[in-house]
């Protein structure tokens, strides 16, 4: 089960529950201790009877009777009533979907703000529209897909890395980014290309960009609900359109929507189907989440220098006169995230004391300039308690890809 994080009740959905069977004195009771845990007592139910195979009039819960009743309800849809006629809907994913399409479709039902209905979503996302047919195909990505690929990649999205929007969509088709062009100076402007169903429905985006001086190819980002046949298409289109370059890069660092690289956790059919192609992985990082900041404690170490960043526009922070140091990136918050960038020092040159002093510095930085919430992008695997004592939880393990042709061969 999956609930709208805010519970402001703004979206067309309050949630997603997938349940494991079409027994619903089976499957209820879990759903509704789930639920009081966070609602607070639950006295009716609506529900879709269509989807179950029997509707009892009443259900007896924990020593109380709950009324269940079909009345008004949605198709794949189950409203959970407390006191006054307070109704939570929440959209049900059927028993038999696969793990990837059930996450992603309870990730849009949730999605604070999602406007999509239980109908519409499940048109996106269930299996029975998503199969490999004649009539599946791919095209140039138009303006009136805006939308549907901004679904797409809310799907993927990390838990507190932003939404992109619609201003960043167009930037990324463009092949360039306001806050840092020049990680796209080396490209040329992308292909954007997007794989539609027999009903023309968008259900896969990727795009792709060849380096100015056509040595080699970068798959840039895509996105296909984590569907197997879905993204395997999408990067064998890709490879195509690249040309059989002797080098394709995938998802390298800061050429995405907003991620340094492919969150591995998060996407796996991704990972794997890159894996398969001939990818292996190149560079890596952690991505670490943080909403409330702890304080460190104060420190005594080396001066820290600070120096103005123009790509991405922030701050470079490091020891004063001691290149082997830690370093530290921190950009300009924007909306509120506050975005820092790690690279840590070798084995020789490791510091606590230097370590918690940066990211002090980094903290007062992006908290003048108004952060309420920060992103941490840790280079490499770095170990040690720091990331955690500051108030960080690590979120996922995000990796560049390289091919080069002799993976191929």
């Amino acid at each position: 089960m999956f609930l709208e994080p805010t519970l402001t009740r703004d979206g067309a959905l309050d949630g997603a529950w997938w349940p494991y069977s079409t027994d619903l004195q089976r499957e209820l009771p879990a759903l509704i201790r789930l639920l009081q845990d966070r609602l607070g007592p639950i006295l009716r139910v609506r529900l879709d009877v269509a989807a179950w195979d029997a509707i009892p009039v009443h259900l007896f819960v924990d020593g109380r009777f709950l009324r269940v009743s079909g009345l008004s309800a949605t198709p794949n849809t189950i409203r959970m009533i407390r006191g006054n006629q307070d109704g939570f809907l929440l959209l049900v994913i059927p028993p038999d979907t696969t793990d990837p399409v059930a996450t992603a479709a309870m990730r849009t039902a949730a999605r604070t703000g999602n406007t999509l209905s239980a109908g519409e979503i499940l048109a996106h996302c269930h299996p029975a529209s998503l199969r490999d047919s004649p009539g599946t195909r791919m095209r140039r990505y138009r303006d009136s897909d805006q939308a549907a690929v901004l679904s797409l990649v809310d799907a993927d999205r990390l838990p507190g890395q932003p939404a992109c929007t619609p201003a960043e969509l167009d930037q990324a088709i463009a092949g360039t980014c306001r806050r840092d062009p020049a990680s796209w100076a080396d490209l040329r402007r992308p292909g954007t290309d997007v794989m539609v169903d027999p009903d023309g429905r968008v259900i896969g985006a990727v795009s792709h960009a060849l380096h100015r001086n056509d040595s080699s190819g970068h798959i840039l980002w895509l996105h296909g609900l984590e569907i197997v046949s879905v993204v395997e298409a999408l990067v064998s289109h890709a490879l195509r359109e690249l040309g059989g370059r002797p080098t394709v890069h995938a998802f390298t660092a800061a050429l995405g929507l907003g991620l340094a690289a492919l969150p591995t956790s998060h996407r796996p059919v991704t990972k794997k189907v890159l894996e398969h192609a001939g990818f292996s992985g190149r560079d890596t990082w952690r991505y670490l989440h943080r909403v409330v900041s702890r304080d460190l404690g104060r420190t005594e170490s080396p001066p820290i220098e600070v120096v103005r960043s123009e790509a991405p526009p922030g701050w470079w922070l490091k020891a004063k006169d001691d290149d082997g140091s830690p370093e530290l990136v921190a950009q300009e918050p924007l909306d509120g995230l506050g975005v820092l960038w790690w690279f840590g020092a070798d084995a020789r040159h490791t510091d606590e004391t230097l370590e918690r002093a940066l990211l002090q510095e980094a903290d007062r930085l992006l908290r003048d300039h108004g952060a309420s919430e920060t992103i941490l992008y840790a280079a490499g695997d770095p170990a040690g308690p720091l990331f955690g004592a500051a108030g960080f939880t690590p979120v996922d393990h995000l990796v560049s890809y390289v091919r080069r042709a002799a993976a191929t061969s």
